[in-house]
């Protein structure tokens, strides 16, 4: 079987591999679609220095299950999540199985291949069934869950005017998401290259779009002054913005990822204290809400399939990613299709 592997500065190999025998408690399931994520860019820009599988928002079919398996069949329809808890640590058994991220998972065991492969073995626990959409609109159902997360540590409430600055996939789904949470008004902050994910969140019910790059946000006119929940999917560095145009009592809640000097940032305690603000991280492992996020997108609440701008087969992947990459204006979802 095929399977593709990366390594900074964006080279890529589809490689011939034989494939190990499944275990037990394994799942083998033929990838029909996977999806590119921020963190594979990152891989693949500059922090993979050894070749490495990658691709982990995956639908796909179950081929074969390992013995103890009971959860799903040949045939069915999964889709994958990235990351488990362990049922068995004290957190998951004290109630709060998003504090545990060390359960079954995919994650270059093995150097295994992943999602961009023709197959991949995976944990029993990790298998979602689904039905009623297509696999391409299903492989994101892993970033949608990103999304939900970073709505749900937001917490918002009726009301509220809310800012998502970095619109792409997961801060356009959290943009239709605090919609349907009943935000008054909803915010979107990008840059203004991004032609297609602007005109994307207008269509997903942006009331207001402001372009980072021609204006700062902190001298952007908010309606109340500024904003009462703050959703960061951009690199760590706008966080001292969000923290300036929050309103007194407002929550930042944030997932960008950034490495070495990047990763770290200052802002004004005054300013945090005074106004009694909260910081809040969004880091969806475990992978959680995969049959609430399935059920949003097949009754329309939020809607996967128009993110897509870029499809390609396994074997066209260099170029495909590298084209997605440039396409600054147009690009706002790649994903892999295998037929």
């Amino acid at each position: 079987m095929r399977a593709a592997y990366l390594k900074a500065p964006f080279q890529f190999e589809v490689r011939e591999v034989n494939l190990r025998e499944i275990k037990p408690d394994e799942v083998l399931v033929k990838v029909m679609a996977c999806s590119v994520c921020g963190h594979d860019m990152i891989l693949a820009s500059y922090a993979a220095d050894y070749w490495q599988p990658f691709g982990h928002e995956i639908a796909g079919v179950v081929e074969k299950v390992g013995p103890l398996v009971k959860n799903v069949q040949p045939g069915d329809k999964v889709v994958l999540e990235s990351g488990t808890f362990d049922r068995y640590s004290d957190n998951s058994r004290n109630g709060r199985v998003d504090l545990d991220n060390n359960g079954p998972n995919f994650w270059l065991k093995d150097n295994d291949p992943m999602g961009f492969a023709d197959y991949i073995i995976v944990p029993n626990e990790v298998c979602v069934k689904f039905d009623g959409l297509s696999f391409e609109e299903a492989c994101l159902i892993e970033p949608l869950g990103v999304a939900m997360d970073l709505v749900l540590t937001a917490d918002i409430k009726l009301n509220d005017d809310v800012l998502v600055i970095g619109l792409g996939p997961i801060g356009l789904m959290a943009l239709k998401l605090a919609k349907a949470m009943g935000a008054r008004k909803v915010y979107g902050a990008e840059l203004s290259v991004a032609k297609a994910r602007i005109e994307m969140a207008k269509k997903f019910g942006a009331d207001e779009i402001i372009c980072t790059d021609l204006i700062k946000l902190e001298d952007y006119k908010f309606e109340k002054g500024g904003l009462d929940r703050i959703l960061v999917t951009a690199p760590p560095k706008t966080i001292p913005s969000a923290i300036n145009i929050a309103n007194k009592g407002g929550i930042i809640a944030f997932l960008g990822i950034d490495y070495g000097p990047e990763g770290s940032i200052t802002f004004d305690s005054n300013v945090f204290h005074v106004n009694k603000l909260q910081l809040r991280s969004s880091f969806a492992s475990p992978a959680l809400y995969f049959p609430k996020c399935i059920d949003l997108v097949k009754a329309g609440i939020v809607e996967t399939k128009p993110l897509i701008t870029h499809r390609f087969k396994l074997e066209d992947i260099a170029q495909a990613i590298t084209s997605f990459r440039d396409d600054r204006a147009g690009g706002i979802k790649a994903v892999m299709i295998n037929s």
